[in-house]
């Protein structure tokens, strides 16, 4: 405002020969285009400011899933510990991991006035673990499970009857296999990278996101960049988590891990 009234002091100086009836229309002009100026700024900063503050929310969403994956990558581990690193039970402890990321369901009263139990929080879990067997069976492959350890090396070094000796450890060599180069106690654990494609709500920034991701040559060969990459639909992001566990059976082979 100070620099308008700066700007109108020169034009109409002391010595303008302007009637007082023309030199208002003249200073309301010089004003007016200080606000026009104004507004042509606010817009474009607008639109920044609310990507901005959508790319932050779609950013805690993500770590708020990061977090769950960490949780989900350990459960499955320890599932499969328990049940001789079978690509099933790893797969069930996955879900059952996972699935508080997609339980919704109504803690107040819905239209019948009826106030949200124990029941539906119940089924709002079950309908979340169905979501996730639903991506397992996806082709564009949203949700990979690689078992790092133990490898087919260390079958080949001790698995005498198609399943990798847990007993007794303490006392067993330490020696390293010929064909894994590992101990049999570290063929002992089962060490798991679970990568998931995680959805993406936010507007304006999730689609951004998912082409900046499917650019990188680490990931432009997934099937879901292959497929969706023009126009997205549904647009995702990888997230990856490893988990290790001492295995608390004996370790046999099993499809499924890629």
């Amino acid at each position: 405002m100070q620099k308008s009234l700066e700007k109108v002091t020169k034009v109409i100086g002391p010595d303008d020969k302007r009637t007082y009836e023309e030199q208002p229309k003249v200073i309301l002009c010089l004003l007016c285009s200080q606000a026009g100026q104004s507004m042509a700024e606010f817009l474009v900063i607008v639109f920044v400011a609310m990507f901005l503050i959508f790319g932050a929310i779609q950013f805690a969403l993500i770590f708020h899933a990061k977090i769950t994956l960490n949780y989900a990558a350990f459960e499955a581990a320890r599932y499969g510990s328990l049940e001789n690193a079978n690509f099933s039970a790893v797969k069930e402890g996955f879900i059952r991991g996972l699935a508080p990321l997609y339980s919704y369901y109504n803690t107040g009263k819905d239209n019948t006035g009826v106030k949200g139990t124990a029941s539906s929080q119940v089924q709002a879990f079950q309908e979340a673990r169905y979501k996730l067997s639903d991506e397992f069976e996806d082709s564009r492959n949203l949700i990979r499970i690689e078992r790092i350890s133990p490898g087919e090396q260390a079958f080949t070094d001790y698995a005498a009857d198609d399943s990798i000796p847990n007993d007794n450890l303490i006392y067993r060599a330490s020696k390293a296999g010929k064909v894994s180069g590992v101990t049999i106690q570290d063929a002992n654990l089962l060490h798991l990278k679970i990568t998931y494609w995680y959805p993406l709500y936010v507007p304006l920034v999730n689609k951004a996101i998912f082409k900046t991701v499917c650019s990188m040559e680490k990931w432009q060969n997934e099937l879901i960049c292959r497929q969706d990459k023009t126009d997205p639909e549904d647009p995702r992001i990888p997230l990856t988590s490893v988990a290790v566990t001492r295995m608390q059976s004996p370790a046999r082979k099993s499809d499924g891990f890629q």
